[in-house]
């Protein structure tokens, strides 16, 4: 509309009158019984005013935001004629030095910018996966430390799912009929895991709700696998101590 370069005109009139040239009162608001009618290109509404006489002097048009101010009220806010070139060309800018910072040119950029994110989420999996696994072998190591066929331990870990795996990696090993481990993953609350064997007499989520309230926390009722999470870690040691005195010589 703004490139039509239409004549923009005011008049006052009348609401009927106003009514019978199909003007657009916006936001609901409150008229007298005279009001301003703007007109610009196809747009006819009541308006206070504009400070142009001629669409075409608007120049270049760029909204910048878009958001809502209230039910079914939305702000626009735009830039016009010399401040929108000024704008693009900052943008231009912006986007050739990240081409070049990536190594691309500006009409790849979006292409480049995607093959890094995946190429990121591959490493970060693949990181996750050597953690999980170092942590499984450092579990295993405790399968030494068992006492009737039961270990008890506090762990490193960096999240409850590597709490988890290590328990569970510890419990398929011979011998072992429970495994109870602790940890502060990422010094963020704390985990508690109770591993025990599918087809045996202990049941995890039994035995794991005494030492939950050790770390303030709950969860945990599965029957060979309870995990808990809390936010007493003061209380981790407590809880494992509750958890080896029910379950070795049990």
């Amino acid at each position: 509309v703004v490139l039509t370069g239409e004549p923009v005109a005011h008049d006052e009139m009348t609401r009927d009158e106003a009514n019978q040239r199909g003007a657009i009162a916006f936001f609901g608001e409150k008229y007298g019984d005279r009001v301003r009618v703007l007109e610009a290109g196809p747009s006819v509404e009541l308006c206070g005013g504009t400070h142009v006489s001629a669409l075409g002097q608007i120049g270049a048009f760029k909204v910048s935001s878009e958001a809502s101010i209230g039910s079914n009220i939305r702000r626009i806010e735009a830039t016009t004629g010399f401040n929108t070139v000024e704008r693009l060309r900052r943008d231009e800018e912006t986007i050739a030095e990240l081409a070049a910072e990536l190594g691309t040119g500006p009409d790849e950029l979006a292409a480049s910018i995607r093959k890094r994110n995946d190429e990121t989420k591959a490493l970060r999996a693949e990181v996750a996966q050597l953690r999980s696994e170092a942590a499984r072998g450092r579990a295993l190591s405790l399968a030494d430390e068992a006492v009737d066929g039961v270990i008890v331990a506090r762990v490193e870990a960096d999240s409850r799912d590597e709490v988890r795996d290590q328990a569970l990696a510890l419990r398929d090993r011979p011998g072992i009929r429970a495994v109870a481990l602790g940890a502060v993953p990422g010094g963020k609350g704390v985990t508690l895991v109770l591993a025990t064997q599918p087809e045996g007499s202990l049941n995890a989520g039994e035995l794991m709700a005494p030492a939950a309230k050790a770390i303030q926390g709950g969860g945990g009722k599965g029957a060979d696998l309870a995990i808990a999470g809390g936010r007493n870690a003061d209380g981790l040691d407590e809880a494992l101590e509750l958890l080896r005195s029910a379950l070795v010589g049990s």
